[in-house]
């Protein structure tokens, strides 16, 4: 009897302790949001999390909002979305998973305003030291309309981005499944699945939050790196695939040496012209130069293009400009 009294102490004294001790790391959680909001206020961005509390008693620590904004009057950015959960156990803080309730509303200035629909949106973040690791991000039917609704500009079954710390280089992946683009003005694209695979040297800084000019097309300029394989296949026929190393300059101008493998490069051309137009030229060129300089591998038409300052070319015969980022 007095062995189980002992026990049932024991317990309830860990209970007692394990109950403190989260409800200490639950205040310390929300002061450090308080600091954070407070922090970007004094900056010039508000931070909105409406109805804001920590949840997840005993064995978890969560943050929940019913609805998040961003708003930057300096750089004219105004983003908001819907309820919004992040929740890590208390056994493994540095994994924490997050659920984003949509649509996504962005208005920026010169571009016209986006919303991004979907079913659902999770992401996982990998935490090392208090730095971020490894980020994903699953997109269940994501939508993409310009602001003032009506015909979707973009839409696909499952989107999923990742991106990982490797040394001091950033390694990044994205998936892109049953796509469909309908540019304005025009019918939708045939549908197609999109893939991307690359390396990107010294970007490892990115997953930290240090993007340098804040946009990825500049963070890119001066930047090199190895594209391991952009993949397209379309529905009806036709594929593509290219890999090599890659450098920008300063001024974002391409340099590198690609392997390109097409199925149907028609198909291919046609689709890259009508989503990029400006660089139809050098697709089209491509496409038309495979038939007498390409080799075949595994059922595909193989050629290698060299691209130097933004200017292609098939051996010693030119092939086009590729626009600078």
């Amino acid at each position: 009897m007095r062995a189980m009294v002992g026990v049932v102490v024991v317990a309830l004294l860990l209970a007692g302790a394990l109950t403190g001790a989260w409800f200490y790391l639950a205040g310390q959680l929300d002061r450090k949001i308080v600091e954070v909001v407070d922090r970007a206020a004094g900056g010039g961005t508000t931070i909105v999390c409406d109805g804001r509390r920590v949840f997840g008693y005993p064995f978890r620590m969560g943050l929940a909002c019913d609805g998040v904004a961003v708003q930057a009057p300096a750089s004219g950015i105004d983003a908001s979305a819907g309820a919004f959960r992040a929740v890590a156990q208390i056994y493994d803080p540095n994994l924490i998973v997050s659920e984003l309730t949509g649509p996504v509303r962005i208005a920026a200035p010169n571009v016209p305003a986006v919303e991004l629909a979907y079913a659902l949106a999770q992401s996982s973040t990998h935490l090392s030291d208090g730095r971020l690791q490894r980020f994903s991000l699953a997109v269940d039917q994501p939508v993409l309309t310009l602001g003032g609704g009506g015909q979707p500009l973009a839409n696909s079954a499952r989107l999923e981005v990742h991106a990982r710390q490797n040394g001091d280089d950033l390694d990044l992946a994205l998936t892109d499944a049953g796509v469909i683009v309908t540019p304005p003005g025009l019918g939708p694209l045939p549908p197609f699945d999109f893939g991307l695979d690359m390396a990107v040297t010294g970007g490892a800084e990115w997953l930290r939050g240090v993007l340098p000019g804040g946009r990825l097309e500049t963070a890119l300029r001066g930047r090199s790196g190895q594209l391991r394989a952009i993949r397209v296949n379309l529905d009806g026929g036709g594929a593509a695939e290219i890999a090599g190393p890659f450098s920008f300059s300063p001024e974002g101008l391409l340099s590198g040496d690609f392997h390109i493998a097409l199925e149907d490069p028609r198909a291919i051309a046609d689709l890259v012209g009508r989503i990029a137009p400006a660089a139809g030229g050098v697709a089209n060129a491509i496409a038309g130069g495979i038939g007498f300089a390409g080799r075949q591998e595994n059922g595909r038409s193989v050629i290698d293009v060299q691209v130097r300052n933004g200017r292609a070319q098939l051996g010693f015969i030119p092939l086009g400009e590729i626009p600078p980022l």
